[in-house]
């Protein structure tokens, strides 16, 4: 029952800004915040998006304006680093001796693979970034998995990867993604990421998605995985309880993680690691 009126030129224009502002906004999301039901919402979004940039998804919807092309590794390794570097040191609490680790390409990744426990362990990637700061420590066998490199985002890709890792077997996978639609699943900015992404998923036992609260509800070009194919998600304490218990709801072991009062290293440092 809807707790107010309004008339629809009004709601539009509160719609458009809304969606504007977030990039992703759920139905459900909507509704309670306009004060109407969600048969009203959907109804305008109908409506909104014949005229305006609105590109309806289920369950939500998204700006079409929301931009689809993520900054460059240099620029994206200093976003929200504080998060990433918690993230990183939590990720690798998951680590065991012997493991087989699959490491994703990404600026959280990075962290990723600085925090790794010096213990015998076997790392498959694609990832130059983190391939260079794995490269560091004997205790490790780094299997680099070898294509076309990506010089905005150091990786490797291409049929050479991905011939590659239909032959091998990760135990524990370590995933980024560029943003996270719920119910939608995950996507990138990029087609040759998202398919080596697939192609890494498919390859591994658990699945381990590591990224910062700030990519849920924003949507990219190239959609390349479900909810349901992550175990778990690694994330910063920004997370709305809403997200929390839609992810949970989809089976989705969601880990918060502080950020930390002290560091052992900087940005600077990373820079050093990474060149």
């Amino acid at each position: 029952m809807e707790k107010r009126r309004q008339n629809p030129t009004e709601r539009h224009t509160l719609l458009i800004t809304l969606l504007k502002a977030r990039g992703y906004c759920s139905v459900s999301e909507m509704s309670q915040i306009l004060e109407v039901s969600p048969m009203t919402i959907r109804r305008d979004l109908h409506l909104l998006s014949e005229k305006q940039n609105i590109q309806m998804t289920h369950g939500g919807a998204l700006f079409s304006d929301f931009k689809q092309i993520e900054h460059s590794f240099d620029t994206r390794i200093g976003e929200h680093f504080p998060e990433k570097v918690a993230i990183g040191k939590r990720a690798a609490e998951f680590v065991e001796e012997g493991d087989v680790i699959g490491i994703d390409s990404g600026s959280t990744m990075v962290e990723v693979a600085r925090n790794l426990p010096d213990v015998p362990l076997t790392i498959v990637t694609h990832s130059l970034a983190a391939a260079n700061i794995v490269a560091q420590k004997k205790s490790y066998q780094l299997l680099m998995l070898g294509g076309m490199l990506c010089h905005e985002s150091r990786f490797f890709s291409g049929p050479q990867v991905i011939t590659a890792l239909q032959n091998l077997y990760i135990n524990k996978l370590f995933l980024a993604t560029a943003g996270l639609l719920i119910p939608d699943g995950l996507t990138s900015s990029s087609l040759p990421d998202a398919e080596t992404k697939r192609a890494l998923i498919n390859a591994s036992r658990q699945v381990i998605l590591c990224m910062d609260s700030s990519k849920i509800g924003r949507a990219f070009l190239a959609h390349f995985a479900s909810l349901h194919t992550v175990h778990t998600l690694i994330t910063d304490e920004q997370i709305t309880t809403m997200d929390r218990d839609a992810l949970e709801r989809h089976n989705v072991q969601v880990i918060t993680t502080p950020l930390l009062t002290s560091r052992d290293t900087n940005i600077s440092d990373i820079y050093a690691h990474e060149r």
